[in-house]
């Protein structure tokens, strides 16, 4: 079993990890209240219903799953760059970018359901409100670039690197990555299954092809 195959494994795991860190955030834990993605960090009235550790899982998942999916990208990267190096920088690039504002983005998110549990009700509900959105502004910018970079910058360059066979997988893995994980789970979130976040899953998907690509050294 080669380097590339043992990273590829902790990416999956990582992966899954990430994908479950988003369940907490959008999703009240009670069986019968369904996941709503789009109420991300927008104040409601489960958040100070539920344990103060729902919020506190969110990160720390988070926080565990992240270093190796992007382990992962930049083994990617290294595969690449045998055939590619400029494609194989864009990668690590790209990367870089995704680390440096991904965990920061999650972290902000989770800050503010924390301070809305302290605050709601001792104050009034639009000062309290208010205050989530001060918060909030500081994640905003890092939200979209880590939203680009991840999603869309590390799909279009994987794209780009099984199609040319700069990385040697066959072409249908190209199909592997969190655009196509977001497609996938729209469907299942309309039927109330928890799988967790596209980014996180669409990473995992990238571990599969990164252990396919050290299987076939």
């Amino acid at each position: 079993m080669n380097v590339y195959v043992i990273v590829g494994i902790v990416g999956v795991i990582s992966g899954i990890l990430c994908a479950q860190a988003d369940v907490p955030l959008a999703y009240s834990g009670r069986k019968n209240e369904k996941i709503d993605a789009r109420s991300l960090g927008k104040p409601a009235p489960w958040w100070c219903e539920v344990k103060e550790s729902w919020f506190d899982k969110a990160f720390w998942l988070s926080f565990l799953g992240q270093p190796g999916t992007y382990l992962t990208m930049w083994m990617l990267a290294e595969r690449i760059g045998m055939k590619n190096p400029a494609l194989a920088l864009a990668m690590k690039i790209n990367t870089f970018i995704g680390a440096y504002t991904g965990l920061f983005y999650h972290g902000s998110v989770c800050s503010k359901y924390i301070v809305y549990r302290r605050i709601a009700g001792k104050i009034p509900e639009e000062d309290a409100l208010a205050a989530i959105e001060a918060v909030g502004k500081y994640a905003a910018v890092p939200s979209m670039i880590s939203a680009v970079s991840l999603l869309l910058g590390s799909t279009v360059i994987m794209t780009i690197a099984i199609l040319r066979q700069d990385l040697s997988v066959p072409k249908y893995m190209a199909l592997l990555n969190p655009v196509t994980a977001a497609l996938i789970l729209m469907p299942l979130r309309k039927w109330n299954v928890k799988i967790g976040g596209a980014l996180g899953i669409g990473f995992s998907l990238f571990a599969v092809v990164l252990i396919a690509a050290g299987c076939l050294l």
